[in-house]
């Protein structure tokens, strides 16, 4: 049963970078078994056709996002400020995940697995977000004036106008540029004062490390 795991959570790694990298209708299943230098009976034994197995890996990263963003929430010890931005990065590797062949050949090819995604999208706005504009007020971070459902809808509504394949065709963006932009509107627009200083205090940190392991890099 153990060695039967480690094998469908390989095929998983392997088939999710193929995917990522080449698309899902370029990537076969005989691709796919030679890469993992396994027989194709094998890798059907765990997974019967291609489209169940990008299912499976779908599923997986949902499983990931949502496990991840619960944890983070819940999290009473770690500073609010501090949960925005690792939310912040979360979603901007995740954008780049998907971004590239394998999002538009899951709109064309495999539209219900696209609507799923689309779905979690939605679902975890609705709820994720809104819990944490909410923390955010009740911390003093986001400002008190604002009706929280609103921002939740402005929100929602560029993500799911923007995160099209046919609309970023269109524009010289990324998934990851176009949510990063997204966020920062509409969090520099939402921040108390206190909020904004504390926000870009952790920036002033973050630009530091990066340029004492940018330093040690080139001169170690």
């Amino acid at each position: 049963m153990a060695d039967d795991i480690e094998i469908k959570d390989r095929i998983l790694t392997r088939s999710e970078e193929m995917f990522l990298k080449f698309g899902y209708s370029k990537v076969t299943m005989d691709e796919i078994a030679a890469n993992l230098g396994m027989s194709k009976k094998t890798l059907y034994k765990f997974f019967p056709s291609k489209e169940e197995l990008v299912r499976e890996i779908i599923y997986k990263m949902r499983c990931g996002v949502k496990d991840y963003i619960d944890a983070l929430l819940a999290n009473e010890e770690m500073d609010f400020v501090e949960k925005l931005k690792r939310l912040m990065n979360l979603i901007g590797k995740q954008s780049s995940k998907l971004q590239g062949p394998l999002l538009e050949d899951l709109h064309k090819n495999i539209p219900e697995v696209w609507q799923q995604i689309n779905e979690f999208r939605k679902e975890n706005v609705r709820q994720k977000f809104t819990q944490l504009i909410n923390m955010g007020v009740e911390k003093g971070i986001f400002r008190k004036d604002i009706d929280q459902r609103l921002i939740v809808l402005i929100y929602s509504s560029a993500i799911q106008g923007l995160i099209n394949p046919e609309i970023l065709s269109q524009m010289p963006f990324s998934v990851e540029q176009v949510f990063e932009s997204v966020i920062k509107v509409i969090f520099s627009g939402i921040f108390s004062e206190e909020g904004r200083i504390k926000y870009n205090s952790y920036q002033i940190e973050d630009q530091a490390k990066e340029n004492e392991i940018k330093w040690m890099s080139e001169n170690i």
